[in-house]
């Protein structure tokens, strides 16, 4: 296995940078996947645990975990998608192919998830009978299918591949005319897309925060307790927007442009590393920051837990 951006070519030892390189993937990678994959599973548990929670709101839910969690399970294999292999041409594709579908899926995931919540929110008395939540099986599978499809466009032929190829690597499988269209034509509208929907479902819920003062005021005289737990929590749900934005898109997005833009630097391969691992790793939480607060998602666990403290307690 060689490099494909030359960073250790002029380095006396090329097999000991590159095993750096290795080591710093592995230091990155292993920790924040095991991070997502048990973080995702443990709300996978809670939700099919709870049969309250069993709704068209949460089967999205659900679908979105469950691409959260292959996302953390392949998030070691995506740095490593800079390297050059000598794979034969199906592995070299399915390497390359299957992380790229499984992000995509993600990103439909969580877009479909948010736009259930914007319809409910935005369409109240309408929502009962949206596509979104009568067609929840067929929305699942095209928030699956979809990804499949474009993902697998180089694997038709759309891609660099030539017959006398000897190594595989990521310019070969993916053209940079196929990562513009991804890039620029699926990953950024869909990031402004739920940014839009949220910033929207907030301007909604301050509208309603100023009804519900205005009514009660009318009734009572004192609502400064009432006022000041609404903006607190208004205050809370606009302060977790910007954390969603800054902290988990903010390094994905610089991630995808610096692959395009500078990873054919000097450090290039290492600050794609870096960026890679934390990119990724900072979108594929967004699931599990989404429901930390509620306390549904945590009941079955609550529950194990208490059985587990009195069964303890009569031990001793």
């Amino acid at each position: 296995m060689v490099e494909s951006w030359g960073e250790c070519i002029n380095n006396s030892s090329p097999g000991a940078c590159l095993a750096s390189q290795k080591a710093l993937i592995n230091l990155l990678s292993v920790p924040l996947s095991i991070i997502i994959i048990v973080g995702n599973l443990v709300i996978i548990a809670g939700i099919i645990g709870n049969r309250r929670l069993h709704n068209p709101t949460n089967y999205y839910m659900l679908s979105l975990l469950l691409a959260a969690l292959c996302t953390g399970i392949i998030l070691p294999s995506l740095a490593r998608m800079s390297f050059e292999s000598g794979f034969a041409f199906q592995t070299c594709f399915i390497f390359h192919i299957f992380p790229n579908f499984i992000f995509l899926s993600f990103l439909s995931n969580l877009l479909v998830v948010h736009y259930n919540r914007y319809a409910c929110i935005i369409h109240p008395f309408h929502y009962a009978v949206s596509w979104i939540h009568k067609y929840v099986p067929v929305v699942v599978l095209t928030t699956w299918a979809l990804p499949l499809l474009f993902a697998s466009l180089p694997l038709i032929g759309w891609n660099n591949w030539s017959p006398d190829n000897t190594t595989c690597s990521f310019k070969s499988v993916l053209p940079p005319a196929y990562i513009y269209l991804e890039t620029y034509g699926l990953l950024i509208p869909s990031i402004l897309a739920i940014t839009a929907m949220t910033g929207r479902i907030l301007h909604v819920a301050r509208g309603q925060m100023k009804a519900i003062k205005r009514m009660h005021r009318a009734v009572q005289s004192d609502s400064t307790a009432l006022e000041q737990q609404l903006d607190f929590r208004y205050t809370k749900c606009i302060i977790g927007f910007f954390f969603i934005f800054l902290v988990c898109w903010v390094p994905y997005i610089v991630f995808i442009h610096v692959s395009i833009f500078v990873k054919d630097s000097g450090y290039g391969h290492r600050i794609h590393i870096i960026l890679s691992c934390l990119g990724t790793s900072s979108a594929a939480l967004i699931p599990f920051i989404m429901v930390l607060n509620n306390k549904e998602y945590f009941e079955l666990w609550r529950k194990v837990f208490q059985r587990v403290f009195q069964c303890c307690a009569k031990d001793t």
